[in-house]
């Protein structure tokens, strides 16, 4: 016998399962190691959960769907980009530093996971987030040791012990 929800209690279960998400990557970008940072964990969950809202608020309408879609990317976009951090370097001829790149790309990675919450199936979004997880995971690969790389090769410094700002 299959399940019929209510549209109003599909779309609760929607955004629950869209602060789950926000809440799972939240977790995994507040770096225990490096102090609490809380700040980190209410972003996720509430770019999650606002970008599932927008997009359940714009209806059934595909296209009113759409243009809420490219607002939330808009939007989180400015917002992934203020987590980016470029230290030019007071030393002559010292290379500069980039930071947060994949704190912001987590950011946009949430709203993501809420629009598709949203938008598609909730699986799908699960999916997801597990891969995301994984990618995200603190695990070296085998033969890899910290500075064998030079950070500007890379692209990205996002290291648990080290947070190169405050977050809020």
């Amino acid at each position: 016998m299959p399940l019929h929800l209510t549209p109003d209690l599909e779309a609760l279960l929607r955004m629950g399962l869209a602060v789950l998400c926000g809440l799972a990557m939240g977790l995994n970008r507040s770096h225990p190691s490096s102090g609490p940072q809380p700040n980190r964990l209410r972003v996720h969950v509430l770019v999650g959960l606002s970008a599932c809202l927008m997009v359940l608020a714009a209806g059934p309408d595909l296209g009113a769907r759409s243009r809420a879609i490219q607002g939330v990317a808009t939007g989180v976009g400015f917002l992934g980009a203020g987590e980016i951090l470029v230290d030019q370097g007071s030393k002559k001829g010292r290379n500069p530093q980039v930071h947060g790149l994949t704190s912001g790309a987590s950011i946009w990675f949430t709203a993501s996971l809420g629009v598709t919450v949203a938008a598609s199936t909730p699986v799908l979004a699960a999916v997801a987030l597990i891969l995301a997880l994984v990618t995200l995971s603190r695990h070296e690969p085998s033969g890899w040791e910290p500075g064998s790389l030079d950070g500007a090769e890379r692209g990205d410094h996002d290291d648990p012990r080290q947070d190169p700002k405050p977050h809020g």
